[in-house]
């Protein structure tokens, strides 16, 4: 995110976000306000430009730690904001909007209350499927068609290793230990022939060598990898939508690296670009946007700034 987008979500960010909301409750104006709530900041300056501000107040997912700093909470602690207020009883207008990670393909789960998801995997891989961002970065990357058409069943067998992992608590460490960049190569700029080898073999490592899990725990991490090995062999995903299956992170990481010009087209550069391309009307078409549309009509409040259709 550019410093100028970052100077604009951090702003009245002084405190933890519950605590912040909790002093707003406490004024006399806070009348039909409705409180939002997403990840982190970057999802805050995508999402916020498309509400009324005169009636939201939105925030990103902060947390106040034992020793008196703050930190951003993530998908966790915005569940938990919301379910406190809910609670808390003063108001129930309240929404949370957090990436759909893999929660699709974990048997059972429901969503809490006033908690909305996105349509594809995560908010860059809703802006990446759609025709203004795939336009937008098509006539500005060299053979952006090409590049994407190379890296997908990377990112698809990344993908399908996250899903394992969410789905089956094996406890793997993406973005410490088993990075996107292990499979591409910067000294010929392309993709490592046994780039597949390579990844497993980082994952395999990730999750078994964890010096904060017991003996016990590792034991249970070998278990779970051969359930999900066995799973992964009855079912591999390539039927799920690439955008479903994908990581944001490591699409918009991977594109940088195969451009092989990763100061002009760094992951910044590429996500202001989807960023700037995504428009109101390509989220108005989003099912997100219907399932909210639909709860502020049940409440009797408005909280877009573009038209509903």
């Amino acid at each position: 995110m550019s410093e100028t987008l970052r100077t604009v979500v951090e702003q009245d960010m002084t405190r933890h976000t519950l605590g912040h909301i909790f002093a707003k409750l406490k004024g006399q104006r806070v009348g039909r306000t409705t409180f939002m709530i997403v990840e982190g900041g970057d999802d805050l300056a995508f999402y916020r430009r498309f509400f009324d501000r005169r009636t939201v107040a939105a925030y990103y997912s902060t947390k106040l730690k034992d020793d008196g700093t703050v930190e951003t909470g993530g998908c966790e602690e915005l569940q938990h904001i919301v379910k406190t207020v809910l609670e808390d009883g003063r108001t129930d207008n309240v929404i949370g909007i957090m990436d759909t990670d893999y929660r699709k393909y974990i048997k059972g789960f429901r969503y809490p209350q006033n908690i909305f998801h996105t349509d594809c995997r995560d908010m860059e891989m809703t802006a990446l499927s759609t025709q203004s961002v795939e336009q937008a970065l098509a006539s500005w990357i060299p053979d952006y068609r090409t590049r994407m058409v190379t890296i997908e069943p990377v990112l698809r067998h990344v993908g399908v290793m996250r899903v394992l992992n969410d789905k089956y608590r094996i406890g793997c460490n993406f973005g410490k230990k088993c990075k996107i960049d292990k499979v591409y190569d910067e000294h010929t700029h392309a993709l490592y022939d046994d780039w597949k080898k390579r990844y497993n073999k980082a994952f395999l490592k990730a999750s078994l060598k964890n010096k904060r899990k017991s003996q016990w725990q590792k034991v249970k991490t070998v278990w779970n990898l051969c359930v999900a090995l066995v799973h992964y062999s009855l079912k591999s995903y390539k039927k799920e939508s690439f955008f479903d299956i994908a990581q944001g992170h490591d699409t918009v990481q991977l594109l940088s690296l195969s451009t092989a010009k990763n100061s002009i087209y760094s992951k910044q550069t590429i996500w202001e670009k989807c960023f700037n391309a995504y428009r109101p009307v390509d989220f108005a078409r989003t099912r997100l946007f219907a399932d909210i549309d639909a709860w502020q009509r049940r409440k009797g409040v408005s909280l877009f700034r573009i038209a509903v259709a």
